[in-house]
């Protein structure tokens, strides 16, 4: 089965390596490194060969904005020059956790499907119209704690009905679809994904108001793929998620936690297909323990 592997990495790690020179280690598939503007690029040069590609137009990605948005919209633009069946977004902390085979086993079983994740009783209830309809600043795109950065998020929760709008989306929302929220790794069809960027093509006003949203790739192709006349989501209520991603934003210390060999039944039991946040130096006899037939 020919697929897309896309991955959006700033850093050359353990499992980003394995990853790549696994699934390229298959002919139908086709690996597109997104590597982050601010990283040198000459760094990822040596995974390069023919089903192993680089993108040229890269983008700088800061963690919340839009740029993370972009990145994914040049992956999905660039894929569309190839034949696939699937096309899946990962992160450079991906791994796959099941074979290459068993993958598309799954697939051709599921063939049509959309693996994407939309919020359910599997998670806490976030508002997606939240990420979109104010303004945010600096303070709510900086990953660290301090009291400055504290007290600029609650100004902002007390006053951002008055000085936050973002009038933009306000304005022009009874033009825009109803907006959905769920996990930002995906498995779509390249049909799924043709839609998405023409959507974005003829909807530039809609692609607008997300410039200045928080945390938005969470919803902003979730909520044009609820658009499509035809779209048939994968849902399986005793999976881990709709996405089939194993990621455990429970157990910490850290969020999301960075699994290791504890976590390796766990993950096995999951039926994902892919796994994440795997250490940067993680041990290859854990990531191939996934993948052995």
């Amino acid at each position: 089965m020919n697929k897309i592997i896309a991955i959006v990495c700033h850093k050359v790690t353990a499992p980003l390596v394995h990853t790549v020179e696994y699934l390229s280690s298959y002919n139908d598939n086709t690996v597109i490194l997104h590597v982050d503007a601010k990283s040198n690029v000459n760094d990822f040069v040596f995974l390069s060969k023919t089903n192993v590609i680089i993108l040229e137009n890269r983008v700088d990605i800061q963690w919340g904005r839009f740029s993370q948005i972009a990145a994914t919209l040049k992956l999905m633009e660039f894929s569309l020059k190839f034949n696939y069946s699937y096309f899946f977004l990962i992160s450079g902390d991906d791994i796959p956790v099941m074979s290459n085979d068993t993958i598309d086993a799954f697939l051709n079983d599921h063939m049509g499907k959309e693996f994407i994740h939309y919020q359910d009783s599997r998670n806490s209830y976030v508002d997606p119209e939240e990420r979109v309809k104010y303004l945010y600043p600096e303070a709510f795109y900086n990953r660290t704690s301090s009291f400055r950065i504290s007290l600029a998020r609650k100004f902002h929760k007390i006053f951002k009905n008055i000085l936050f709008t973002n009038k933009s989306f306000t304005s022009n929302q009874h033009l825009f679809p109803k907006l959905f929220k769920g996990t930002n790794w995906f498995t779509l069809t390249k049909d799924a994904v043709q839609f998405i960027v023409e959507y974005t093509e003829n909807n530039k006003t809609f692609v607008s108001v997300f410039q200045h949203s928080l945390c938005a790739d969470e919803v902003f192709f979730h909520s044009i793929l609820k658009t499509k006349p035809d779209i048939n989501i994968y849902h399986d209520d005793s999976a881990i998620n709709d996405a089939l991603r194993y990621i455990d934003w429970v157990s910490g210390p850290e969020y999301p936690r960075v699994l290791n060999v504890v976590d390796q039944d766990k993950i096995k039991e999951s039926r994902a297909l892919f796994a994440r946040k795997i250490s940067p130096t993680a041990d290859q006899e854990f990531m191939n323990s996934f993948i052995r037939s």
